[in-house]
């Protein structure tokens, strides 16, 4: 058994740093969710087709996409689509949901998945998404535990542009979903699973799905308090719709790259491969997973009602509202009307007084420069300062968006290159180790784990692979390396001028 991702040491917490609170919380429906639709492959055509049988030989589950070959098979940015913009819609509707949700335009759309206002490419996502052909036969239980089924053909919604026109007969003011019937009653059924949303949109697509089939795992793991939370290879490949390969090299190189960022956000706090065959006899691995600090404090956040109400009722720093509230009144005359001089009524300062407390003077003033920029667009120019509050829901999410992107950017370069760093330190270590080990004493170790593995019944097949495995693993421990977070603090100790 290998294993990566020794930089955080300490086990079994109850209690995790508030830092990691508060939590953006997204629900999503927890039965087609957990299904692949998407190919997140940068390359290539990928076959959703996932069939199991129950031990009398009768499918149990039937799953199968096929995709209008005028737009093609829905990729990456469709499903930051679906996950990021259209669930985001779904979970703020109550249940029994309408037919119709509301989305925005296609420029909005476009910002919130960092196009900088390419609609072309949102509106084929959305004809991708619109077009996946579902061939469907599963069971689930609902939200009130009652069993259920659902054995049909069909595609998820319609979809309806600015100006179409919408079932009731009314024209589309905005991109419009129509949520097709099966789609409908599953979403109106199901039980639904929390998710950090703000986590979800700092992931790329191939690790945001893996959090999504993961988190099933690593919340049974944390609730049963299971050390380690499993998730075999096949399956992951299976229901993210990846390339499954069967050497061992190319699946640790693969499932590295979507690793990375959960090991970096202290989701996971390590993680380990065991070998083993799969029911074609097919070299699989079983993903061992430890739960991190994040992913025990979203399970905390999530299942504490007290917790989340302590964490929503702190106050930020009271600031004097009265010279703020003016002078953001004068920036809207002096931004729309160029004056320079305003003496603003009781009015305007009650509503700029009711931004700043909701929103911060900083985004404040940039739903000024927000309400600006649209009112350009539309050939609108309102005369008075309350003309723009209808822009601040949209304005502060463009500008959340704005600065999560800015840090998390930040944040993760430096990441990057301290793990680059930190892999090339482990590296040399080992190496340093092997070189140390004379061909003899190798050829020794290679032949004990050999007879471990037969003694264990290791298929033939897979002794290989183990004995590369345990080896790897025999030089990580022989070479001491030490956890990221104490080669951290020793770097920067020595960068410091201390004594380590």
């Amino acid at each position: 058994m290998t294993s990566i991702g020794k930089n955080h040491p300490k086990k079994g917490r109850e209690v995790v740093q508030e830092n990691l609170f508060p939590l953006t919380v997204i629900r999503t429906e927890t039965v087609l969710s957990r299904m692949p639709i998407h190919n997140l492959a940068k390359r290539g055509k990928v076959d959703i087709q996932i069939t199991k049988r129950n031990s009398h030989g009768e499918v149990d589950l039937h799953w199968d996409v096929s995709y209008n070959e005028r737009y093609g098979q829905p990729r990456q940015l469709a499903y930051r689509l679906d996950t990021l913009v259209i669930n985001r819609k779904i979970d703020e509707h109550a249940r029994p949901l309408p037919k119709v949700i509301r989305l925005n335009s296609l420029y909005e759309i476009a910002g919130v998945l960092g196009l900088t206002r390419n609609t072309n490419e949102v509106k084929k996502a959305l004809h991708q998404n619109a077009g996946a052909y579902i061939t469907a036969k599963l069971h689930y239980k609902t939200a009130d535990g009652t069993e259920r089924s659902l054995e049909a053909g069909f595609t998820r919604y319609g979809v309806v542009f600015t100006g179409g026109k919408l079932p009731d007969g009314t024209k589309a003011d905005a991109v419009y979903l129509i949520l097709n019937d099966p789609y409908w009653e599953v979403l109106n059924t199901a039980p639904t699973r929390p998710l950090d949303y703000d986590y979800l949109t700092s992931l790329k697509p191939a690790s945001q799905r893996f959090y999504e089939i993961v988190s099933y795992k690593i919340f049974a793991a944390i609730k049963y308090r299971h050390p380690v939370a499993k998730l075999s290879y096949s399956e992951y490949c299976a229901f993210s719709a990846q390339q499954r390969y069967h050497e061992y090299d190319r699946v640790k190189k693969q499932m590295y790259k979507i690793h990375h960022p959960h090991l970096q956000s202290g989701y996971i706090e390590r993680v380990s491969f065991t070998p083993t065959i799969d029911e074609q006899g097919n070299a699989d691995w079983i993903m061992q997973y430890v739960p991190g600090d994040k992913a025990r404090a979203e399970y905390q956040f999530f299942t504490n009602k007290k917790l989340r109400a302590r964490v929503a009722t702190k106050q930020p720093e009271e600031i004097s509202l009265h010279t703020h509230a003016v002078a953001l009144v004068g920036y809207f005359y002096q931004r729309f009307h160029q004056q320079e001089v305003i003496s603003p009524n009781n009015k305007e300062i009650e509503q700029a007084t009711a931004l700043i407390t909701a929103h911060g003077i900083e985004r404040a003033r940039f739903i000024v420069d927000f309400s600006f920029e649209e009112a350009q667009s539309t050939n609108f120019v309102p005369k008075f300062f309350g003309g723009i509050l209808s822009y601040a829901p949209r304005a502060a999410a463009r500008f959340d968006q704005r600065e999560n992107a800015r840090r998390k950017e930040a944040r993760q370069k430096q990441q990057e290159r301290l793990m680059q760093a930190y892999e090339q330190y482990k590296e040399g270590e080992i190496q340093r180790m092997q070189a140390s080990i004379s061909p003899t004493e190798l050829s020794d170790i290679e032949t004990s784990i050999r007879a471990e593995l037969e003694a264990e019944g290791t298929p033939p097949a897979m002794v290989g692979v183990g004995i590369r495995i345990r080896l790897d693993a025999l030089l990580e421990e022989r070479a001491d390396i030490l956890p990221f977070e104490e080669w951290q603090n020793q770097k920067r100790r020595s960068s410091q001028g201390q004594t380590p």
